[in-house]
C-alpha cells in the first residue's frame, strides 16, 4: 500500500469548486498510486497493528553459565550477559521485536488501556519495557482489548524519500490536464508526425510503459534511481 506519500501542490491550480476539488484528489490519488508502483512498491509507511508474543527467560539462575561473558570494567572483571541466557540477543520479557521496518509507534495498549508513552521505548525494530515491569503474556485465543492481550500500533514501511512530494506533483497536474483537455506530457500512440515539411519520429509510449516509466524527465530520473531495474516490487526472502 502506499499511504503516507506527501504531495507538493504548489504547481497545481486552485480548485475552486467541490466537483475540481474532487477531480484534484482524484488526480493525487492516481499520481501517488503510478509512482508507488513503478518506483517498486518499495516506499511510503502504512499504521499496522501488532500482538506480539514476549519470550520467557529460562527459570535458572546464578552468576556463571551459558550466556555469560567477562568484562573487564571499572578496575574489576565481571559476568554479564544480553538478552536471555544462552544467547546475545535481544530477547526477553522486557523487549519484543516488531515486524519492519518500524517508523513509529503510536500507541500501546495494555487490556484495552493506553499504555503512557514513558513506560516503553522504542530502538529500531525493537520496543522496550523501562518502567521496572514485563511485558504482559498475550492470549491468543482471544480478541484483542481483551484481558490478557495486548497491541501495539505502529507505523511500518521505509519512508518516502525528500522531495517525492514535488514529483507527485509534476504528476498529478499531467492527469489534470489530461482531463480537462489541456497540454498535457504524457506520451501518447504516435510515433511520426510531419509539420510544414518537417518530420518527427517519437517514441512509442508503451515502450516507456513497458519499461516502468512515465515519459516525464524529472520523474524518470528518480525512477531510474531508486528502482534501476524496473522491479515490481521489493525482493523478499523466505
Amino acid at each position: 500500500m502506499s499511504c503516507t506519500w506527501p504531495i507538493d501542490r504548489s504547481c497545481l491550480p486552485e480548485a475552486a469548486t467541490p466537483e475540481e476539488r474532487v477531480k484534484q484528489r482524484h488526480a493525487e490519488d492516481l499520481a501517488v498510486s503510478v509512482l508507488w508502483a513503478l518506483s517498486g512498491r518499495q516506499f511510503g509507511q502504512c499504521p499496522v497493528i501488532a500482538r506480539p508474543c514476549p519470550q520467557t527467560c529460562s527459570t535458572s539462575s546464578g552468576t556463571y553459565g551459558a550466556g555469560w561473558f567477562p568484562v573487564f570494567a571499572d578496575g574489576q572483571w565481571r559476568n554479564l550477559t544480553c538478552g536471555c541466557p544462552g544467547s546475545c540477543t535481544a530477547s526477553g520479557p522486557k523487549v519484543v521485536h516488531l515486524p519492519g521496518p518500524v517508523g513509529e509507534v503510536l500507541t500501546v495498549t495494555v487490556a484495552g488501556v493506553i499504555l503512557d508513552e514513558a513506560a516503553w521505548h522504542l530502538e529500531g525494530d525493537r520496543l522496550y519495557r523501562v518502567d521496572g515491569a514485563d511485558w504482559p503474556r498475550q492470549d491468543m485465543n482471544s480478541p484483542s482489548g481483551s484481558d490478557g492481550t495486548w497491541t501495539v500500533t505502529y507505523t511500518r514501511g521505509i519512508p518516502v524519500p525528500d522531495g517525492v512530494g514535488t514529483l507527485v506533483g509534476i504528476l498529478t497536474k499531467e492527469f489534470l490536464d489530461a482531463c480537462g483537455g489541456g497540454k498535457c506530457r504524457l506520451p501518447r500512440r504516435v510515433q511520426s508526425v510531419s509539420r510544414q515539411g518537417v518530420s518527427y519520429q517519437m517514441v512509442d509510449p508503451t515502450d516507456i510503459y513497458r519499461s516502468g516509466k512515465t515519459g516525464l524527465a524529472e520523474i524518470d530520473i528518480w525512477l531510474a534511481a531508486v528502482n534501476p531495474i524496473a522491479l515490481q516490487q521489493r525482493p523478499v526472502v523466505r
